[in-house]
């Protein structure tokens, strides 16, 4: 298949052809510049792109292409390593943080970033070979990382509703309007009242749906809340009054918001789903307001 797809790049003059090659995401997504590569917190994964060149002795031939295209499948492998352990677990701690003592949990995480798709490639002229791979935080690599105090819970102790069910109640869902606050996305975080109280984190959720979808879905309009079926048709929103150090994942809601969550029947039930969306400003946005 490869040799096909070189054999049609040598007989197309060696044009540039790609399709959507930008590592940056759509306008309503949360996208996160890091060391390697970028994170995206709405799609959740973890992006990297490689290059290779064609050796001088086997340039334009397709033993050259297929050389080039390994060297960047091999770069962008190792900035996808390098880019996962940017990725914010909780306030206190990185992946890095945890590999950097762990050889272990090095070798499972890399293991795993070995079946990252490549989805992307560019063949240039010049003899050059472009790779974006990526990888998905859910599944395997979220079972991975995530700490074990985050628990299965069992569904029973709510009452076992459908999701049809919980869908005809007052609210379906949180979400948190987190612009204007100095947000930092992390895979575990937690919301709390004025009092300190706390109104959502990892007590709240259960396991399974942490590794499948993720504590919360990031964006950065309410727009794309609304075309998003994860908080349901019926959604709390709420304003974030500040985000809490030592590094801003904590957000702060006022107690009648706190107040109003609580009220709700079924809030643990759609809590525990991971219901819950977050808006925030843009990467870029934030780094021009402040620090």
């Amino acid at each position: 298949m490869r040799r096909c797809v070189i054999a049609t790049v040598l007989l197309a003059a060696f044009v540039c052809c790609h399709a959507g090659m930008s590592l940056a995401g759509d306008t309503h997504e949360l996208v996160q510049q890091v060391p390697g590569g970028l994170i995206n917190w709405t799609g959740l994964f973890v992006e990297a792109r490689g290059f290779g060149t064609t050796p001088p002795a086997k340039s334009n031939t397709a033993t050259g292409w297929e050389t080039a295209l390994r060297l960047a499948e091999r770069d962008a492998y190792t900035g996808l390593v390098k880019a996962f352990k940017q990725l914010r677990l909780s306030g206190h701690w990185r992946v890095k943080d945890i590999v950097d003592k762990n050889d272990q949990m090095l070798a499972k995480i890399e293991r795993l970033m070995q079946s990252a798709a490549v989805s992307d490639i560019i063949y240039s002229s010049d003899g050059t070979v472009e790779v974006v791979r990526r990888m998905p935080l859910p599944g395997a690599l979220s079972q991975l990382i995530l700490p074990e105090y985050i628990v299965q819970l069992e569904m029973k102790n709510l009452g076992g509703r459908l999701s049809a069910e919980l869908d005809n109640e007052a609210f379906t869902g949180l979400v948190i309007d987190a612009r204007g606050v100095n947000l930092e996305p992390s895979m575990c975080f937690e919301v709390y009242d004025e009092t300190g109280r706390e109104v959502y984190g990892p007590a709240y959720v259960s396991r399974e749906f942490v590794v499948q979808k993720g504590m919360c879905s990031y964006f950065t309009d309410m727009a794309a809340v609304e075309e998003s079926r994860r908080a349901g048709p019926r959604p709390l929103v709420v304003k974030a009054l500040k985000a809490q150090p030592p590094a801003g994942t904590q957000l702060v809601i006022s107690n009648t918001d706190a107040s109003r969550l609580r009220s709700t029947v079924d809030h643990l039930f759609f809590l525990r789903r991971c219901r819950v969306i977050v808006v925030g400003h843009p990467f870029q946005e934030k780094n021009e307001a402040g620090p």
